[in-house]
């Protein structure tokens, strides 16, 4: 959107970071005072979110006039998707970036959930519930566990599905014994009767990215842990106890098993998101993209290749670490600090498994298993979405060369334009188009491995294991490295490493950064009140 500085004719040293933030905060002043552009707006950017969660709140199972009205409240929700898109922004560069990130993402979550699916009618949660015993030796009394819920099968029939008893006490993540007149339970929850059920029934369809305890969970996610299992009268199979799914997701089914997987990490990540801050703001690039500007200190006399390896290598750990951050927040929150008493089984530790699968479907499976295993399934119920149905529905065969190729195409395809949407609402300009590129040129890479393998099949079966994974390897490193540029350009283009993830530096805080940098990160954040032409588009800026 927005040029301030002359950084691809200008070859001296470059502005600190601290200069370039300043000129960008005064030039998105002005274009946010002349009309030309709007902050991210609460609730304003959420009122096509807000208009799915509604109409979704609404049963159509028996209506097929208000099932009909999905696709009006679709073409709504998209138009004014699209209009945040290309309209809002924010100097705060992370908050930018998410800004048509989150545009996107409505409309492939309402094509997802009005087309794709019908959640209504196909879709089950695994919920719980507190059974207290009567002092007169009755049968135990079903009651809401922290919230009111009338707990329905489909049509308002009850869903029975108790088997043992799961007493309360989850202090540590699964049931313990508790006191002596109650109980923990659960079951398969399907769309309420009840409104106020509807609504937390929904919202958690809607927020739950991986969905699971939902039983259209993504298939890459553990099985549910035994003592969920036994309650809901489902055999307890081997993956289940063994808490580990088929990629190497690994479920844990306690609090302390959570304490101790994501708090190292979240420890180790807060010291090494400090490192990058301060190595990447020392290197022009990583402030304005691609520049003529002078190399840092610790560049110069390296070739252009051995530049451009070590750009792309720190802006490769740079994206995994900041997502790690961003994925652990969630847990760390809701199930280490509030727990189960505010947010129920939705902050069980069993709900929140690991993110990165295992090495192994790198090695093992080339740039296939580094996008379908390694990498994060956070999107891939949206992105397989198209696929599944035209499957489901008879129009292709699972597993056949024509679903594989949809596979991909659909998959890369909604990444790209997550993506894309990403780079048009940030506030500095970008080349909008070399993120989709860099997506679409995954699945190439994917076919042109199958095909190298398969014709080399009988040469390559007798190589030595070790030999087959490097092998591996190496052509996922080729492949990223020349293809890589394209994304991790755009992200420098779009100053999204300018953002402050930190709001305490412990390196800059000693003398590390720039001038003017210190302990405390997070000022000016220019949060406040937005007032827009019509009231409905007034609200908090960011």
């Amino acid at each position: 959107m927005e040029t301030v500085f002359p950084h691809l004719t200008s070859t001296g040293p470059a502005p600190s970071y601290r200069q370039v933030m300043d000129a960008y905060r005064a030039a998105y002043a002005r274009r946010v005072e002349e009309g030309a552009l709007r902050p991210l707006v609460l609730p304003y950017h959420l009122y096509g979110s807000m208009a799915l969660l509604a109409y979704l709140c609404i049963p159509h199972t028996k209506s097929p006039l208000i099932y009909a009205a999905r696709w009006p409240v679709l073409l709504a929700i998209i138009a004014f998707q699209w209009k945040t898109v290309n309209e809002d922004s924010s100097v705060m560069m992370a908050t930018g970036y998410a800004s048509g990130l989150t545009g996107a993402w409505g409309v492939i979550l309402s094509v997802t959930w009005l087309v794709w699916n019908k959640p209504q009618f196909d879709a089950q949660r695994v919920n719980r519930r507190v059974r207290k015993r009567q002092a007169n030796g009755a049968p135990p009394r079903e009651e809401p566990d922290g919230k009111p819920s009338v707990h329905r099968k489909e049509n308002g029939s009850a869903d029975l599905n108790y088997r043992g008893s799961q007493p309360t006490g989850m202090s540590n993540g699964k049931s313990a014994k508790g006191s002596s007149d109650q109980e923990i339970e659960y079951y398969w929850q399907s769309y309420p009767d009840n409104f106020t059920d509807r609504f937390y029934w929904v919202s958690d369809l809607l927020l739950n990215f991986r969905l699971p305890g939902w039983n259209i969970a993504i298939p890459p996610l553990p099985a549910l842990p035994p003592f969920v299992k036994t309650s809901l009268g489902e055999p307890v199979e081997a993956k289940s106890r063994s808490g580990l799914s088929s990629i190497g997701l690994q479920r844990h089914d306690t609090r302390a098993e959570l304490v101790r997987a994501i708090m190292p990490n979240f420890l180790v990540g807060y010291f090494v998101m400090d490192v990058l801050k301060v190595v990447m703001m020392k290197d022009p690039y990583f402030i304005f993209g691609p520049t003529t500007y002078a190399l840092p200190w610790y560049l110069e006399g390296c070739s252009p290749f051995t530049v451009q390896m070590i750009r792309q290598t720190i802006s490769s750990v740079a994206v995994i670490v900041s997502l790690e951050m961003a994925f652990l927040l969630a847990p760390v929150f809701i199930t280490l600090i509030c727990g189960p008493q505010v947010f129920g089984l939705r902050a069980e530790a069993w709900y929140w498994p690991s993110r990165w699968g295992s090495w192994s479907n790198i090695t093992n499976k080339g740039l296939a298993g580094l996008w379908g295993g390694w990498w994060h399934q956070t999107f891939r119920f949206v992105f397989s979405a198209p696929t599944n149905f035209l499957i489901r529905e008879g129009y292709v065969t699972a597993k056949s060369p024509a679903a594989k190729f949809l596979a991909l195409f659909f998959a890369f395809g909604i990444s790209g334009f997550l993506h894309y949407c990403g780079s048009i609402s940030q506030f500095p300009s970008t080349c909008k188009w070399h993120a989709p590129l860099f997506f679409m040129l995954q699945p190439v890479g994917i076919v042109l491995q199958m095909v190298v393998c398969t014709a080399l099949g009988p040469a390559i079966t007798k190589m030595p294991r070790a030999v087959r994974k490097f092998g591996n390897f190496a052509f996922v490193f080729a492949w990223m490295f020349y293809t890589g540029w394209w994304l991790t350009d755009d992200f420098a283009r779009g100053g999204i490493w300018l953002y402050e993830a930190l709001p305490i530096s412990p390196l800059r805080g000693l003398g590390f950064g720039v001038a003017g940098d210190g302990w405390w990160c997070w000022e000016p954040l220019g949060i406040g009140w937005y007032t827009g032409k019509h009231w409905w588009e007034s609200g908090i800026g960011l």
